[in-house]
This record gives C-alpha cells, structure tokens and sequence, in this order.
C-alpha cells in the first residue's frame, strides 16, 4: 500500500507542472484528476497505517494561515472569490501533507524532484516546438508558451526545475545517470528565454547560481567539463532565441527605472492604498481584483504574492506565511552542504519569483515548500551515545 501511495503521488508531480496545460471538458485538468486518485490512495494508504506524522511548525503556520484565508469569508468583499481560494488552499495543504506522510525518506523526496523535473522537461520542449512551429502566443509575437500556459507562470515553473536537475544530477546513486539531468539546463534556460518572461529571467538568474556554488570540491577535470557545459548552454541559447524576446528581456533595468514594472507599477500602488485602508485583517481572500477595480477600472490580479496575501489578508495572513516560510528555512543550516546550497537557491529562486508572480494559489509554489518541509523538518532523532557503563549479564 505504501508503494502504491508514493507512486500515485509520483504521477501526480509529474503531471502537476501541466496545471491549465491541458484541460479535459467537465472533468477538468490532468493535474486535478491525476491529484484526486492520488489523495484517495495516500488517505487509504494512512488510514491503512493508523498512524499519522506528528506535524511540523511548517504544517502548523501553514494550516492556520489557510484556515485564516477560509474565516476571512465574514468580511470579504467578494464573498464568492473568498470561497473559491479558499477550497484551493485546502487542496494544496492537502497536497503538502500528502508529501509529509509518503515522501518520508531522502529517495523518496529525490524521486518527486525527480518526477518535476520530467514533467517541466516536457513543457519545456512543447515550448520548444511551438517556436520551431512559429506559434506565438496571440497578443504578443515575440513569446512562445506551452498551449494555453500563462506565459509568465510557464517561464517560473520552468525556473524550479533549474536547481532541482542541478542538485538531482549530485545526488544521483548512479552517476552515469548525472548528465541525464543537466541536459535540463539548456532546454529550461532556452525554453525560459522563448518565454521572454522579465520576472523569470531574473529568477532563472538566482537559480543557475547554484553551478558555481556546488563546484567547489570537484575535481578540476569535472570543473573544467561542467564549465564548458554551462557556457556552451548559454551560447547555444543566446544563438536559438530570437531577438525579438531578447530584445523584450532587455528592457528589464528601463522599466524598472520608469516605475513601469511590465504594467504593474499601477496595480501594485492601488493594491497598497487597499491595504493602508485594510491593514490587520484584509479585505477577504481572492478579493485583490475586487479591491482595487474601483481604482484601476478592471479587477487587475496582483502579479505579487506578499502584495496579494497582504491585501487579501491582512498582516495577520501575511505574517502567517512568512511564519510557514521561516519553519522551512530556518532548519537549512542543518543540512549537508549539497543539500543545504540546493534548498538556499530554491527558496530564492521562488522569492524571487513571487515578487511579481501570482503563485500562492498554484500547485508548484505550494509543492516546493512541501517537499522543502520533507527534507528539512523530518529528520530522524540523532542516537544518543551514553558513556561506557558496566553492565552485568546473568548467566
């Protein structure tokens, strides 16, 4: 039954970073069915074992800040939005605790980054293959994504495998298996790059610092290779990606300079003003749109998680999150090096993605810091050593 518990969950991962990928009418998306049978037979799986896993402070900040965003339905302004969001924070706590009680051992958790990896490998490559199609996405000639992928929520799922493949491709038993995984390298960063994603550039910039970083005790035959490696990704990329999405990331200082932010720059001094009107409690989970339309003339999403949980919740749902946030990292410094490298430059990566994605309320977001929780929090107890003591032994 245990096997069968992990390999549901192991399906559901791969299949998870095609949410909104493809969508079958009346049943919904892959992710959601594959994500149903999953609970059905991790639940079965527990209830089987009769024993649940004392949860972690994670779990703990995590459950309360969902139950937060589920009482913020007494005073949202969009009572409809609020319960909406809400149902999807169970399913993703559920998703995270599915992690905490299958994912128990470091295979285990390597076979789910493992199976990540092989499901953004597959977006990446439709992605590919739409721009060797020359499909782009209609507003915007010059981006290219996977089917009906928000483009920008494509290019930072696609960031998260970056560190994963690296780490995996260390980690790996079989080390003739390693290159297997840094083949993601130059099919993420050129398949980022066909996003022209401003926002993932430049975490696919944080996430790539784990090369150097992991590099130090190699050999320097193994440096020089993997050296080689990364500069000929990058110059391959720089040659397969068309200007025009170039010319699109480059823009990222002048934007920046104008307060412009891609559009956001506005969105965001609305969603701030909500918030000085709202500061303790929020307006209502899901209700940012509601929140500042009568500002911007449209119910504009936030393109910033703190911005989105502090509108939406408050600085009581903001300070939860941040209490989630800090159970997962603060037990880093534990960890061997490897691992401890890999979980620092995830968490940036995903900080860096947040600040101008809409992620709270995706599967990859939550996942990452299920999986984190996993490695990080459940460790087994050390064997304490007593001092050498006589003991009698009866005949």
């Amino acid at each position: 039954m245990s096997k069968a518990a992990f390999w549901s969950l192991w399906c559901f991962v791969f299949v998870l970073p095609w949410d909104k990928f493809i969508v079958i009418p009346v049943l919904g998306s892959i992710p959601r069915l594959v994500g149903l049978v999953a609970l059905a037979v991790g639940v079965l799986y527990v209830l089987a074992r009769r024993q649940v896993r004392p949860l972690s402070w994670f779990h703990v900040f995590a459950l309360l800040f969902v139950l937060w965003a589920g009482v913020s339905g007494f005073w949202s302004i969009d009572p409809e939005a609020t319960r909406v969001l809400f149902l999807t924070y169970l399913q993703l706590i559920v998703l995270v605790w599915l992690i905490w009680e299958i994912a128990w051992s470091p295979e285990r958790q390597r076979a789910l980054l493992q199976a990540f990896v092989l499901g953004v490998s597959f977006a990446a490559v439709v992605t590919v293959h739409r721009y060797l199609s020359h499909v782009a996405i209609v507003d915007e000639a010059t981006r290219f994504t996977a089917l009906s992928f928000n483009v920008n929520e494509l290019g930072m799922t696609l960031v998260l495998g970056l560190p994963m493949a690296w780490y995996l491709s260390f980690s790996q038993p079989h080390h003739r298996f390693a290159w297997m995984w840094r083949l993601y390298i130059p099919l993420g960063v050129t398949a980022i790059l066909l996003t022209a994603s401003r926002g993932a550039f430049l975490a696919a910039l944080v996430a790539l610092a784990i090369i150097p970083w992991t590099l130090g005790r190699l050999r320097m035959r193994t440096k020089v290779a993997l050296y080689v490696f990364c500069a000929g990704t990058l110059f391959a990329a720089s040659q397969f990606v068309p200007e025009s999405s170039w010319e699109r990331i480059e823009t990222i200082r002048s934007d920046m300079d104008a307060g412009y932010f891609g559009g956001r720059g506005a969105i965001w001094k609305a969603g701030l003003e909500v918030a000085q009107e709202h500061p303790l409690v929020g307006v209502g989970a899901g209700a940012y749109g509601a929140a500042v339309e009568p500002t911007l003339y449209f119910a504009w999403s936030s393109h910033s998680v703190p911005l989105a949980i502090l509108v939406d919740n408050g600085i009581v749902g903001l300070l939860l999150l941040l209490g989630a946030v800090a159970a997962v990292a603060t037990p880093v410094r534990h960890l061997p090096p490897l691992q401890r490298r890999f979980s620092i430059v995830l968490l940036l990566a995903v900080a860096v993605a947040s600040l101008s994605g809409e992620w709270e309320d995706r599967k990859a977001f939550w996942f990452v810091f299920g999986v984190l929780a996993a490695q990080v929090l459940y460790r087994p107890a050390e064997k304490r050593v007593s001092p050498t003591v006589p003991v009698r032994v009866r005949p």
